[in-house]
């Protein structure tokens, strides 16, 4: 075969298992509650009634949440991009809003990989086979999907930072609408260097910014309420001082497994490749570092990896190891595009071909993720919007006759998407204490059922292993 067709082969080869990973995690375990809750979102921007909360000012935000959830649902403490693109698209595709969101995500991250690769004069093969990696395609699309709609204008916007210009802001602007932790990087504005454009790119991130600040004052009475109600429930689930072993290893895989790669192939050269790193740094300043595209690519990769560490440290002890693996989305890309970027240059010292080595590898440790993905979530007892436990849950309101009832519950999310009128367990007033109660247990719970307000002394008309239907005292079915 020859070079050439070697390529195709393998970048087809890690497209099919890439998308294979995605659909199956559709198939299996069905879209995650995050993604579920920005649908939610999107939709309700659809709707004439969300709109009501910009004339009627008891519509404000009180205790984190709207005061309005008949007919729409929305979660204002959330990054807007994704709202927004369901929005578009439930217009045209309808219940294929999810698979159609998912497909136009994806799509845009392989644009956005490779326009970076091609800016940093990266091997596309290397770019896609170290930015394909399971923690990204497991954690940062179906889970949630705000992970790689924030990647996808990151890096563009680092492309456009890697060739001086202040575009880089408008992009990291809207990389930080797509998932608030990318506020982060902002001091990477200063890699612009010249007073001039970090002006102007700071002029840019704000320009950004603003129409979902002007939105937030309009809806919610205030320019910060999604920042603020984001950070609160942040600073609530964060637990002090721990970080999940195997959410760091998922994190780092790529970057220490293909960090060891280059370091093993090139450790014969490397009197060479020491001569050439002095020769590139001596006499060095921040002027000849801005103007030698090699020192300047690796100045702005390793500023990315300081941000993302200390970024990590400070959101990554979530209450569970998957979601920390979630919020290690820019320490796992910042780290394997130092990798991707130490192997390109690798290729000058070694016979080796990285260019069938790596993508092999790569598509090597996408099986086993695949395989173990497979094994793991396909237990009846893991907990996914796919359980037959909400199906179950549905019907047995139908049969009690609650099936058009508005009904308070603490998998709210889940029954949502199943169409069933929930709302959540916080935030009661006193037409909501009055609704039937969906109380799920065990396994079949997302979330605890300790916050349903009166649930000691409503009454049992219906339980199972997972989940009871109960009523509060002077129960309506309001529909």
């Amino acid at each position: 075969m020859t070079s050439d067709t070697n390529k195709k082969a393998l970048l087809f080869a890690l497209a099919i298992i890439s998308v294979v990973a995605l659909a199956e995690q559709l198939y299996v375990t069905g879209p995650g509650w995050d993604l579920i809750a920005h649908y939610m979102n999107g939709k309700s921007l659809d709707t004439l009634i969300f709109y009501s909360c910009a004339v009627l000012p008891q519509c404000a935000l009180r205790n984190g949440q709207l005061t309005f959830w008949y007919g729409t649902y929305f979660e204002p403490y959330r990054a807007p991009l994704s709202g927004f693109i369901f929005a578009v698209l439930a217009l045209f595709s309808g219940q294929f809003a999810i698979t159609a969101y998912a497909a136009l995500v994806f799509a845009g991250y392989l644009l956005a990989v490779y326009l970076l690769g091609k800016q940093l004069e990266i091997d596309s093969l290397l770019m896609y086979a170290l930015m394909l990696s399971p923690v990204i395609l497991y954690t940062s699309l179906i889970a949630g999907s705000e992970e790689m709609v924030s990647l996808i204008f990151l890096l563009i916007g680092l492309s456009y930072l890697a060739k001086r210009s202040a575009l880089f802001g408008l992009f990291l602007g809207l990389a930080c609408l797509g998932k608030y932790p990318t506020l982060i990087l902002l001091p990477m504005l200063l890699l612009l260097a010249k007073p001039k454009k970090i002006a102007y790119g700071s002029a840019l991130f704000f320009a950004a910014t603003v129409p979902w600040l002007a939105f937030n004052q309009v809806l919610f009475h205030n320019a910060l309420a999604s920042y603020s109600l984001s950070m609160q429930i942040a600073s609530y689930n964060v637990q002090a001082f721990w970080i999940s072993p195997a959410a760091l290893f998922s994190v780092l895989l790529y970057g220490i497994v293909f960090g060891a790669i280059t370091l093993m192939l090139v450790y014969p050269k490397r009197r060479r490749i020491m001569r050439r790193v002095r020769e590139l740094t001596s006499g060095f300043s921040f002027s000849g570092l801005y103007r030698d595209d090699t020192l300047y690519y690796y100045a702005i990769l390793l500023a990315f990896v300081a941000l993302s560490v200390v970024a990590f440290l400070l959101i990554g002890p979530y209450y569970d190891s998957f979601t920390q693996a979630r919020y290690g989305y820019l320490l796992a890309t910042s780290t394997a595009l130092v990798a991707a970027m130490a192997l390109n240059g690798a290729r000058k010292y070694t016979k080796a071909n990285l260019r069938i080595i790596v993508p092999a590898v790569s598509i090597l440790l996408l099986v086993l993720a695949l395989l173990w993905y497979l094994v793991t979530s396909s237990s009846p007892l893991q907990l996914n919007a796919n359980s037959n436990v909400f199906p179950e849950a549905k019907s047995v309101l139908s049969l009690l006759g609650y099936g058009n009832c508005r009904i308070v519950t603490n998998d709210w999310v889940y029954m949502l998407y199943r169409n069933v009128s929930a709302f959540p367990q916080f935030y009661y007033n006193a037409t909501t204490e009055r609704y039937p109660i969906l109380a799920f247990y065990n396994q079949s719970a997302a979330t605890s059922v300790s916050s349903i307000m009166g649930l000691p002394e409503a009454k049992v008309v219906y339980t199972s292993r997972n989940f009871s239907v109960l009523l509060p005292e002077n129960s309506v079915c309001y529909k």
